[in-house]
């Protein structure tokens, strides 16, 4: 039955095939990953303000580093080079994060694209299906249920197949890029936390 469905579909389920593997490995990939790298950054706070409250930040460091995850090392950034003042510090952090974004984000254009593309490859569909219905118009068989159908099926089925892969995928990558968003925000929070935590003013 699937096989049947996808060869009425014609020639534009292949690349709307491609685009479904691409998506969903995009989300399995991405969704296992921000899985692995999201840390709690609250009990991360609470054990590297235990070890600075003991005046010992090279250990706070070390948790950090053992840490996976952004959070962590733009907190191991940031506790590097303690002595430093805090605009050092903050360009130093500024650079790690620059650098985790992307990492973050990969794939992600990729996900965009497929839900871009896919309700237009559906209409692609749509239009070859149509444009077979007119020939057998054109060809004084209108009478000619089987061509007919043909047509029409192609044109039915392509714009299903376009929406169904969409649609759902919209939904992953707005839930993906969410997760980002809230890794980026952690990511900030934390490091403006243990800055302020010297209250030492200024720039220093």
């Amino acid at each position: 039955m699937a096989l049947e469905f996808f060869s009425r579909g014609g020639p534009v389920m292949w690349p709307l095939l491609l685009c479904s593997i691409v998506a969903l490995a995009v989300a399995i990939e991405r969704s296992f990953f921000l899985r692995r790298v999201h840390v709690d950054g609250e009990k991360l706070m609470r054990a590297v303000n235990a070890c600075l409250a003991r005046g010992n930040p090279a250990e706070a460091k070390g948790i950090c580093e053992a840490t996976p995850g952004p959070v962590a090392k733009v907190l191991a950034a940031a506790l590097a080079q303690p002595e430093l003042p805090k605009s050092e510090i903050r360009d130093s952090v500024r650079a790690v994060a620059l650098a985790e974004v992307p990492v973050l984000e990969r794939y992600l254009p990729s996900l965009a694209t497929v839900v871009t593309i896919s309700p237009l490859l559906g209409l692609l569909g749509t239009i070859s299906g149509l444009m077979k219905v007119f020939n057998v118009i054109a060809g004084g068989e209108i009478g000619n249920y089987q061509k007919l159908s043909v047509g029409i099926a192609e044109a039915l089925i392509t714009t299903f197949a376009g929406l169904a892969i969409a649609i759902p995928f919209l939904v992953v990558y707005n839930s993906l890029s969410s997760r980002v968003d809230s890794i980026v925000n952690e990511m900030e929070q934390r490091v403006a936390e243990l800055l302020a935590r010297r209250g030492d003013g200024g720039d220093r």
